[in-house]
């Protein structure tokens, strides 16, 4: 017993003396019937007393773990809130949240559409490979991975297997994976393009839509291209990815700090001839530094602070799908659904943002600037982004067109070469004739 149960107890046994004493004195005038009534109100006082000491002692422990799971509520949801959002003191683009994070992986994902990964090669012949789609991605191909242990526990069955993991007359690009240092498969090199011909139970038959180059063919000949990721949209261009990992925007380095192993690395196999290699090298090194005077304006943009408020229109009157039209009308707002903005589709600029990273192209922002709207702190090179789906068309008709000038030349190479032999069998035919003549003119002067 405690403390606080002694002294209860002493001060009932105290107070029930003075109550039996009370009682003796006055119970000769109050008689029997007030007696116990008084008796009765006494031990009623104190069961109400003690009822009420236990409700109070229990409110005031419930009271105190309220009180700290209050505190703990609080605390949890400011740590939910820090988990989701991050922390906004530090850096508004900091990717230490999940709100953050899902915001860049939906726009990195975004133009991509769905991705088979580790297709495996199953058999290659001119004009047909047959391929054999991983489990994973046959359940789920917007899945980018799924763990191990997860696939183990729910395995797909062949009759969970269907031709809709990969619909025939589907047209998807395919890359050579290679595993990375973390286990993981990354697609290293284009394969081309292939449209489905043939998919049941997760095998598939790709039949390319354009001539494979020899490279492309020797890989995957050579078993170099065991492991296929199959894209249902090309990859595009863009800055971000060259940079180096952890790396943010700053002045400097508008798009952060290039990778220059990595970028060394990608373009290894180009021609060193003419400076091509260097030249192409530097234009990814320098993307998102300061501009030179020597850089065209198409590669020139500007780093500007708001001075005045003002409204920019992101979104295009137009709406399309990304397979139907692309992404952007020609004065560069957002056609696709995905990427709209909604409502009035109006960015709205103000003051308020100054000291944050604010590119903008050249020659839209050189009449605001003129204006006062905005206030130049320096010119950005911008390396201008390729459109792989036109540059590889365009390449497969430029090589179409290479190969029959060559064929051209070597059809010109060959009749040269024929009149050529001619000529020098005609030389040396009237180079015999006009020994013979000499000859003749020789005699013909002995005679005379």
């Amino acid at each position: 017993m405690g403390l606080g149960g002694i002294l209860i107890l002493l001060l009932l046994l105290v107070s029930l003396i003075a109550f039996i004493y009370v009682l003796v004195i006055t119970a000769r005038g109050w008689g029997v019937l007030h007696s116990i009534l008084l008796t009765f109100l006494f031990i009623e006082c104190w069961v109400f007393i003690i009822f009420s000491a236990g409700v109070h002692y229990r409110r005031v422990r419930a009271t105190e773990e309220a009180h700290k799971n209050r505190l703990a509520a609080e605390a949890a949801l400011e740590q939910t809130e820090k988990l989701l959002w991050g922390d906004f003191g530090v850096s508004p683009d900091a990717l230490d949240a999940v709100i953050p994070v899902q915001g860049l992986l939906r726009r990195v994902t975004a133009d991509r559409g769905r991705v088979w990964r580790q297709a495996s090669l199953l058999q290659a012949s001119p004009g047909s490979y047959d391929l054999q789609l991983s489990a994973a991605d046959v359940a789920n191909p917007n899945a980018d991975a799924i763990a191990e242990d997860a696939a183990a526990a729910a395995p797909v069955t062949p009759q969970a297997v269907s031709s809709e993991s990969l619909p025939v007359n589907t047209v998807v690009y395919g890359f050579a994976e290679e595993v990375n240092a973390e286990g993981k498969p990354i697609p290293v090199y284009y394969l081309g393009e292939f449209a489905v011909t043939q998919s049941q139970n997760g095998q598939v038959t790709l039949q390319p839509t354009l001539q494979l180059y020899a490279d492309q063919q020797q890989r995957i000949a050579t078993g170099s291209a065991s492991t296929w990721t199959l894209y249902e949209l090309l990859p595009l261009d863009a800055h971000e990815p060259f940079a180096a990992p952890g790396s943010q925007p700053t002045e400097e380095e508008t798009f952060g700090h290039m990778d220059g192993e990595t970028i060394q690395s990608l373009f290894a196999n180009v021609p060193a001839d003419n400076d091509r290699q260097q030249k192409l090298v530097d234009s990814y090194m320098r993307d998102g530094q300061q501009a030179n005077d020597n850089d065209p304006p198409a590669k020139v943009w500007v780093l500007v602070n708001v001075l005045k408020e003002f409204e920019i229109d992101v979104d295009s009157k137009e709406v399309a799908n990304a397979t139907e039209r692309g992404y952007f009308d020609t004065l560069g707002r957002s056609i696709d659904t995905r990427l709209k903005r909604g409502e009035d589709g109006m960015v709205k600029l103000t003051p308020e943002l100054k000291g944050n990273l604010i590119v903008l192209n050249e020659q839209y922002a050189a009449p605001l600037i003129a204006n006062g709207t905005l206030q130049l702190v320096k010119r950005v090179y911008v390396r201008p982004l390729n459109d792989y789906e036109e540059a590889f068309g365009r390449h497969v008709v430029r090589d179409h067109e290479v190969s029959q000038s060559i064929e051209l030349f070597k059809r010109d190479s060959q009749e040269i070469e024929a009149a050529n032999q001619l000529g020098q069998e005609m030389i040396s035919f009237r180079e015999k004739e006009n020994k013979d003549l000499r000859d003749d003119l020789v005699n013909y002067q002995k005679e005379v």
